[in-house]
């Protein structure tokens, strides 16, 4: 078993902000950067095709096919194939005007709107001439039913019109099949996969964190232009996931100059307290913060050079109230972000694209989001940098060729504690004590060693359109992609090398009891006492300073979107990866290869688009996360020694000793040598998830339409590590003098299916619009989410389970410690619903109302604790070197415990007052939780093992008594967010 520990990477925070920029400042500073342009990856620009066909019905070749838009540099040309279809790609999202012209027909003109990273039609019947004329015909807005992908897109303008944030997180949690449930704040969890296996892209590259798969907040809000969330049948030009991809694209300038202004006003003062404030008569600080935000956009030379600038600048003083003490902070962030980003036309057939974003935050704040006293506070920085660029060129009337290049950094710097001293160590308390998994004590990490998060990408792909009158289109894109993530830093966990494992001092009921100054009091609890199962741990990590691994993974893919006939097409696509691994040692931990297919076929019913229904069969295969794959490396991930305090009872930081100053007080019962007892499989590599959905769906007019999806989602060969005899053991010179010898298990990393997740859900999305008012939204009803581990957890990716380890001692138990069940991202039902109303008083200015719905069924826990190993176990041990001391015990099935479910309403009005041509002032009210719904969704899930009561034949407790404090709420987050109250205001041109 591996002894639960906390994790050994620091947590990816929220940013925020110092001093704004102004615009003629990042003028200068974008030129300056951009004098010699970088590159980019993924899928930024929409797809426009369909077919031209005469008053009969046959197929019209040769017809002359010509787009223009705004968003568009000059126009596009291509002509029609043998069966009168077309194709035209990478063309940024916007609305099209498209001209269908050939001798002798009547010139057709229809307008199109393009989304990102789809597929839009615009088919066409012409007609002989008989004077010169043009047919106008008005095109429908696209729905969700050109594509088998299962998508939803979400333009600024939806997006500024209602009550949400505007982080690619928050916009992402708009789309159907995301779990509202995260381990840690900023993911997402797309269809049961695990939160820190998702791709987010910004203008087609990556900007994941790499470990914990989040957007590292690398952009500025009014700079996107729109959100695409892919959930399920995901095409093969996307890789690197086994959850979802949420891909984003910034503004680009144009032919006229247009820009904003914007300042986002938020108050403490403007939330209403949660009902533990309101217990404790804590009333919230009056302390205005500001948001600003500025973009210019427009041309250097027309339909040739386009500029973009925005600005970003935010100084955040957020008010808290730390979970179990109750006792108040503040959470200051000074954030300073700026974009560049230049366009340019080489002529009308190729384009080149550059862009830099800079993203400065320092922040004074707590180590985690479940620390609990105000001595863990730091104050960091995290510079974080990204170059983008891109080409794109039409080759010639069927050839469409790209080529991508990117670069991403990201540092920690001063993030953890600066005390050597040991009774200065970091506290870790977890349920064994009966109290909720919290820090306190120091600060958590090491100020003096920072740790970087990088990454570097290139890609290119070519596109080809072949017409046959009896084969159909093809499609077909042929794809390269390298991309490189880099750790950087030995992760030292704290400045001392120390953390303690071990509760706090409580009263009765449970409540802390704090010391002269104010600090939580660690209760040291030693093995031979009479306190049965809650006996102090000590973590003693030693950490190799500048340690580096990197994993490259270089991915060709064929993807082909073959339209036979009016009623069938299909996309068939396979996707090939090849992973290298390269680390501080000459360590090579991953060497490995996958093939993954997408493939799926639609039928429309009619022919005509109004009903389709659709099939698709995908695997994907996940990150290669460097928590997983950098297991048997020093980068980020220190040796281990593990203890458990066999010293006097006692309370106090300084009631205790080192292990080095006092031995007798500390016994070693578990050790960690990453390069040394860490062993891999020679073929290891990420999980794969297998998905299967059928969808059927109705066109509804002007773009609406409404779609039911099943799908079901089957994971295997996980990363799992086994602890086993067999595997032999490992005696490691600590000191490298001799003088510190310990005898370790060896750990064997292979690829299993002893773990379990599987996925099974239905969900419906649906769109309406009449003239100025829409009804959008879906619902999610998860069938199955099911397993027998989480495989992540607080601030802990990608981490193994008990499965397999130990099998001498634990080989007949597992329906205890690793039971099958309700996983914790299991929410039978979502709901998101919203409406938007626009009343247009000419003059005098434009208001829109929108109200946005959310239900969210109750997440699920389970009945668990952690026990001394019973020694009728123990009794089977073949003589491992540390044998487990505790591990964790369920009590009935896992999943089986819920909170209750929520229902809010989210209020925005925005109001704007044309004054000149474009230029309009506005303001924005918002209203979260408009009826302040207090609803407890979480709480405190301990309990304590009657151990003196009945025993099963494993020697575990077959019943438990709840905790002082069981199901009581802990903190802010056990309760719906309350009422908030945000106001915005701007100007726009």
């Amino acid at each position: 078993m591996r002894i639960p520990t906390p994790s050994p990477m620091p947590v990816a925070s929220r940013a925020q902000g110092t001093s704004f920029l102004p615009l003629i400042a990042l003028a200068v500073l974008g030129l300056a950067l951009l004098a010699t342009p970088a590159l980019a990856q993924g899928v930024q620009t929409g797809t426009l095709t369909g077919t031209v066909s005469d008053s009969n019905g046959d197929a019209l070749p040769g017809v002359t096919v010509t787009v223009s838009s705004p968003s568009l540099q000059g126009t596009r040309t291509v002509f029609t194939g043998e069966a009168g279809d077309y194709v035209l790609r990478g063309l940024p999202p916007g609305a099209y005007k498209v001209t269908f012209e050939l001798s002798g027909m009547a010139t057709v003109e229809r307008t199109a709107t393009l989304e990102l990273g789809t597929t839009a039609r615009s088919d066409a019947d012409m007609q002989v001439a008989t004077v010169e004329e043009t047919i106008v015909v008005r095109g429908e807005t696209p729905n969700a039913l050109e594509t088998t992908q299962i998508a939803a897109n979400y333009d600024a303008e939806m997006v500024d019109s209602l009550a949400v944030g505007r982080e690619l997180s928050d916009i992402a949690e708009l789309a159907p099949g995301l779990t509202n449930n995260t381990p840690n704040e900023d993911q997402v969890t797309i269809a049961g996969a695990f939160a820190y296996d998702n791709v987010f892209l910004l203008d087609g590259v990556d900007i994941n964190d790499n470990v914990f798969g989040t957007s590292n907040l690398l952009f500025i809000e009014d700079a996107i232009e729109e959100t695409q969330v892919l959930t399920n049948g995901i095409s093969a030009e996307y890789g690197r996931f086994s959850g979802g991809v949420i891909n984003a694209i910034t503004k680009s300038g144009g032919n006229s100059f247009s820009g904003s202004f914007r300042a986002d006003l938020t108050n403490p003062a403007w939330i209403d307290e949660n009902p533990l404030e309101k217990q404790a008569g804590i009333e919230r600080a009056d302390e205005q913060n500001e948001v600003y935000q500025a973009t210019l956009g427009g041309y250097v030379v027309k339909d040739h050079l386009w500029f973009f600038l925005a600005g970003r600048d935010e100084a955040l003083a957020e008010q808290y109230i730390f979970r179990e003490t109750n006792v108040p902070f503040t959470r200051d962030t000074d954030n300073q972000r700026v974009e560049v980003k230049l366009t340019g036309n080489i002529s009308s057939s190729h384009t080149l694209q550059g862009a830099y974003t800079d993203n400065e935050r320092s922040q004074t704040r707590p180590s985690f989001t479940f620390s609990i006293e105000p001595r863990t506070i730091i104050s960091r920085t995290l510079p974080n940098e990204l170059s983008v660029g891109r080409y794109n060129g039409v080759w010639t009337a069927n050839l469409f060729a790209e080529a991508q290049f990117s670069e991403k950094e990201f540092m920690f710097v001063g993030s953890g504690g600066t005390s050597t001293v040991f009774a200065d160590s970091p506290a870790i308390t977890f349920s064994a004590f009966g109290q909720t998994f919290s820090h306190y004590g120091e600060p958590y990490f090491d100020a003096t060693d920072p740790q970087e998060r990088n990454n570097e990408q290139v890609a290119g792909s070519l596109s080809y359109f072949l017409s046959s009158a009896s084969l159909g289109s093809h499609d077909v894109k042929l794809g390269f992609e390298q991309f490189t993530s880099s750790l950087i830093g030995g992760n030292s966990q704290s400045a001392s090398g120390f953390v303690f494992d071990t509760g706090y001092l409580t009263d009765a009921a449970g409540n802390p009891i704090l010391d002269a100054s104010g600090r939580l009091q660690p209760v040291f609890t030693g093995i031979g006492s009479d306190s049965g199962l809650n006996f102090s741990r000590l973590e003693n990590w030693q950490a190799v300073r500048g340690s580096k691994l990197d994993i490259e993974t270089t991915s060709i893919f064929l993807n082909d979107k073959w339209r036979l006939n009016d009623h069938w097409s299909f996309n068939l696509g396979f996707r090939y990866e090849d992973v290298q691994g390269d680390a501080t040692g000459g360590i090579v931990p991953v060497d490995t290869s996958a093939l993954v297919p997408r493939l799926a076929a639609s039928y429309d019913v009619r022919g005509d688009g109004k009903y389709k229904v659709d099939i698709t069969y995908a695997e994907y295969a996940g990150k290669y996360n460097e928590s997983q794959f950098g297991a048997n490396t020093t980068a980020g991930n220190p040796n281990l020694l593990y203890y458990l305090y066999a010293g006097q009872d006692c309370i106090g930081f300084g009631c205790v000793q080192s292990p080095e100053v006092a031995p007798a007080d500390w016994l070693l019962v578990y050790a960690n040598f990453p390069t040394q007892n860490q062993l891999f499989d020679a073929d290891l590599s990420s999980p794969t998830a297998k998905e299967f959905t059928v969808s059927g769906g109705v066109e509804l007019g002007r773009g609406g339409y409404a779609k039911l999806t099943y799908s079901n989602r089957e994971f295997t060969d996980f990363v799992e590590d086994f602890v086993e005899f067999s595997n032999g053991q490992t005696v490691v010179d600590v000191e490298g003098d001799g003088s510190f010898l310990v005898t370790a298990d060896n750990i064997v990393t292979e690829n299993s299916n002893v773990p379990q997740r599987e996925y099974e859900a239905v969900q419906l999305q649906a769109r309406h619009r009449i003239n100025n008012w829409s009804v959008e939204g879906h619902w999610t009803h998860q069938l199955t989410n099911d397993g027998n581990f989480e495989g992540e957890g607080t601030n802990t990716p990608g981490i193994s389970s008990v499965l397999g380890d130990y099998p001498e001692i634990f080989g007949g138990s597992t329906q205890r410690i690793a039971p099958v069940g309700r996983l914790a991202g299991f929410q039978k039902d979502k709901v998101r619903l919203w409406t938007t109303y626009n009343l247009d008083f000419g003059r005098a200015g434009n208001l829109g109302l929108s109200l946005l719905y959310k239900f969210d069924s109750p997440l699920t826990f389970s009945n668990a604790a952690n026990i001394p190993v019973p020694e009728v176990l123990l009794a089977s041990d073949p003589g491992y070197a540390n044998p487990p001391t505790s591990v964790t015990v369920y009590f009935g099935d896992r999943g089986t415990e819920e909170f209750d479910s929520a229902h809010t309403f989210d209020f925005a009005a925005t109001y704007g007052l044309p004054i000149w041509k474009s230029l309009e002032p506005w303001v924005k009210l918002e209203v979260f939780n408009l009826f302040n719904d207090d609803t407890q969704i979480g709480g405190n899930i301990s309990i304590v093992p009657n151990l003196a009561g009945p025993l099963d034949a494993n020697g575990f407790p077959t019943t438990f008594t709840p905790g002082v404090s069981y199901r009581q709420p802990t903190g802010g987050d056990d309760f719906v967010d309350p009422r908030e109250y945000q106001v915005s205001a701007g100007i726009r041109f």
